[in-house]
Formats: structure tokens, sequence, C-alpha cells
């Protein structure tokens, strides 16, 4: 059962479910629009989940480690898991999820992640926490994935664009449709005119665009009549991956520590690329703005 907790101010109101501390709304006051997917089933059923404590797929499903193989889906298993609301206020609100019996059987880490959804005028920032509560290193990756809704395109009155301030060209690899896994040895270029790509049907007909080396700092959904959506700011991270189901009206900008294996990787845990590794006691801190935007053109 959904449990929800709702902040808001005078731009924005902000509705989160304790089911994965999952973004389920994003409404702009000012233009009336609810900005995040509505994730229907029939076409995807999620809505931005969190990506804990691995991103994408690992080579053979499952991790080596200190002679023990442990078994793990696409993405982790902290999006499937409810969380405990700690705190909430007029402006935020902090979730939690602790190391427990069922984590042990899949991840053999004490961790404690906390996520906390801020408001700031017409900003949402989405801030997570990693605590080590353990005696050893713990290995990890995070990620976010949130979905936009793209109603223009589902009427069919227009076609969206992504914005890249500043850029003219960015490269991206695919990953093996077989395995899930990356391919950095075939990178693909991305055109831009004037900084923009169209979000076309067939843009993801070939799975996600990942772009890595921390090529996109913020990133912008242009209306089809090019007034600004939604921005996503993401400064410092690893990777961006770009995604939808092909021809679906939404898309997704998802910020990554870390990302999927790349095809060939071992699946030994501590010799996987991209991990994080944190000492005991240590905390990881990351956070990514989400600004909703009005009918201003560029």
């Amino acid at each position: 059962m959904d449990h929800l907790h709702s902040i808001e101010n005078e731009f924005v109101k902000v509705v989160v479910n304790d089911q994965g501390a999952e973004l389920w709304e994003l409404w702009n006051k000012e233009t009336k629009e609810q900005v995040i997917w509505d994730g229907r089933p029939e076409i995807w059923n999620r809505r931005t989940p969190i990506l804990f404590p691995f991103v994408g797929r690992i080579s053979g499903n499952a991790f080596h480690y200190q002679g023990k193989s442990w078994p793990v889906g696409q993405h982790g298993f902290a999006r499937d898991m409810a969380f405990e609301m700690k705190e909430k206020g007029a402006d935020y609100v902090v979730h939690e999820l602790s190391a427990n019996e069922e984590t042990k059987a899949k991840y053999p880490f004490d961790f404690v992640l906390r996520i906390t959804h801020r408001l700031d005028k017409n900003n949402l920032t989405v801030a997570w926490e990693v605590k080590n509560g353990g005696t050893g290193d713990m290995y990890f990756k995070i990620g976010g994935h949130p979905g936009f809704a793209l109603p223009e395109m589902e009427n069919g009155d227009g076609v969206y664009s992504l914005y890249f301030p500043g850029k003219d060209k960015l490269t991206y690899l695919l990953v093996d449709l077989a395995t899930g896994l990356g391919m950095p040895e075939a990178l693909h270029a991305l055109s831009l005119e004037q900084g923009r790509c169209p979000v076309g049907r067939h843009m993801f007909d070939r799975d996600a665009l990942i772009f890595d080396d921390g090529q996109i700092g913020e990133v912008s959904v242009l209306r089809p009549d090019g007034s600004r959506y939604v921005t996503m700011f993401c400064e410092g991270f690893e990777s961006l991956g770009i995604w939808a189901k092909p021809g679906a009206p939404y898309v997704c900008l998802e910020p990554w520590s870390g990302r999927c294996d790349n095809t060939g990787c071992t699946e030994q845990l501590e010799e996987k690329p991209g991990l994080h590794i944190l000492r005991p006691g240590d905390t990881y801190r990351k956070s990514y703005r989400i600004a909703v935007n009005g009918f201003e053109k560029l």
C-alpha cells in the first residue's frame, strides 16, 4: 500500500511515496503541469526509482564477494523496498532504509540510505546519504531515474527537445541488448544544433544513451514551442543516462554515480569499475536538482 507525503511552497507541490522513497508527483503551480510520469503499468510502471546498491545490470546478474556468489537484479533492490519516513517539514521530507535480514540475503553490507527531497522556490533537490555501519569496506553504486511526462508528444501535438547549454556535440555508449552491459569500445556522437536535439520516437530503439566522463552537468527538456519545461542540474556525476521505452510519451534523465558493468567485466565485486568504496563509519553524499520552468522561451 502506498503511503504518500506532500510538501509544497508557492511554486511547486511534491508528493513522495514511502515505497522506494520515490518521487510520486511534481506539480508546477504556475503552469498547472504534473511533470513526473504517472507510472502507467501498461507502458512503464515506475516514476522516479532510486537505484541502489547497483545501477543497471552487473555481469552475470550476480557478484562474487568473500567466496560467495550473490544474485542481484537490475538496478539493485532499494526501489522495491519500503522506506521509513524519518523527518518532515513544510519544505522537506526525509526517508531512510537500513540493512536488514532481507537486504543481507542480497547484499552483505550494513548500510543506511537516507533520501531527502527539499524545495527551494521552483527547485527540488534530491539528496542521498549512504552510511557504512559495518566493520569493513562497503562497495556500492547509486543513481537517480526520474521520468518526465511528455503530454504533447502523447497527444501528437509536437516534438520535445533536449537542450544541453554550451554543448555542440556529446558522445554516448549503448548497452548490449542481450545482456544489458555497456559497450564503451563503440562510442556514438550525439549531434546538437544550438545545443539541442529532438526527442524522437525512435531515439531509444537501442535502449538508453549513456554519457560518461561527466559530460553533462545540466540538461533541459524543452516543450514543442521551445520553452523550458524542466531542467536537471547534475554537476559532478560520472554518468548520465537518457532513456524511455521506444515511442513512449516520457523521457528519463538519470544522474548516476557508477553505472552498469561493461561487457567482459569480472563478477568479482572489488574489481568492478565505477564502484564507490566507503570506509567503516563514513558517509557518502550526493545530490541533484530539478527545476520546473514556466513558459519563457530560450
